[in-house]
C-alpha cells in the first residue's frame, strides 16, 4: 500500500477519534449548563503525578457537591483539542465555569480540596 495513503488513513482515524472526545466534552458542558451546574474542568493526564493526586480531590468534590457541581476530567494527552481550547500551558489545570458556562476561576497544579471550597462558595454553592 502507498505510504502516503497509509499516513492519510492513520491521520483520519486519529482526528475522528479526537473529535469523539471533543463532542463528548461539548455535550457534558451543555448538559451542565442546562442543569445550571458549576463546572470544574480538570485538564490533566494519566501518569502525571500532580494529576494523579487530583483524583481523590475530584472524587470528594463530586460527592460533596452532588447535583450542584459537575467535575469533568479530560486527558489532554489523549485529546489535545480541549487543552488548546482552554489555553492549558501546564497540567493539571483546573478551569471553573459558572452556570452560564463562562470561566470564573483557573488554577494550575495540584489544588487541594480545602482551597477549592472557598472558590465554590464564592460561586454560590
Amino acid at each position: 500500500m502507498n505510504p502516503i495513503k497509509v499516513l492519510l488513513i492513520a491521520l483520519s482515524l486519529i482526528f475522528s477519534y479526537s473529535a469523539g472526545f471533543a463532542a463528548d466534552l461539548d455535550s457534558m458542558l451543555a448538559k451542565a449548563k442546562t442543569e445550571k451546574k458549576i463546572v470544574m474542568l480538570e485538564l490533566g493526564s494519566v501518569g502525571c503525578i500532580p494529576c494523579e493526586q487530583m483524583k481523590p480531590v475530584m472524587s470528594k468534590l463530586s460527592s460533596a457537591y452532588k447535583g450542584k457541581l459537575e467535575v469533568i476530567y479530560v486527558d489532554v494527552r489523549k485529546d489535545a483539542e480541549p487543552a488548546r481550547r482552554f489555553r492549558v500551558f501546564g497540567i493539571p489545570t483546573q478551569v471553573f465555569l459558572d452556570r452560564s458556562g463562562k470561566e470564573f476561576h483557573r488554577h494550575v497544579g495540584y489544588y487541594d480540596y480545602e482551597s477549592i471550597v472557598p472558590v465554590l462558595k464564592k460561586a454560590g454553592i
